[in-house]
């Protein structure tokens, strides 16, 4: 693995990943779970990777990148500071073996009237 790639690695993002929580009435909620930290790059994604997207019937608009052996999973969740995106796919580019291609969607959370105005 080379040097360089690993210096581009340059944040720490908190990995989640979802739990089912039995609701007491025969039902489910879904909540996120942190499970740990994973150091990685994020880009956004170029209109032509949005556009294969697209015909996949899939949404993208970030790609993440880390090491191979992370145990990422399509429905996922990653933050860094106020970014959270969804993991929609992943692949081993190349069949390589030294780097994850994560596609991601980026979250936006409304503001409640109490936090900005």
């Amino acid at each position: 693995m080379s040097t360089v790639f690993r210096s581009l690695l340059n944040h720490e993002f908190q990995l989640q990943r979802r739990r089912r929580t039995p609701d007491a009435q025969g039902g489910w909620s879904l909540d996120y779970v942190s499970t740990e930290t994973v150091r990685g790059r994020i880009r956004p994604a170029s209109s032509s990777e949005q556009q294969q997207a697209a015909k996949e019937r899939r949404q993208i608009t970030h790609v993440f990148y880390c090491l191979s052996g992370q145990d990422i999973v399509r429905g996922d969740r990653l933050s860094l500071g106020d970014l959270v995106v969804d993991v929609e796919g992943v692949r081993a580019p190349s069949e390589a073996g030294h780097h994850l291609e994560v596609d991601c969607r980026e979250l936006q959370f409304e503001q409640s009237a109490e936090e900005g105005s």
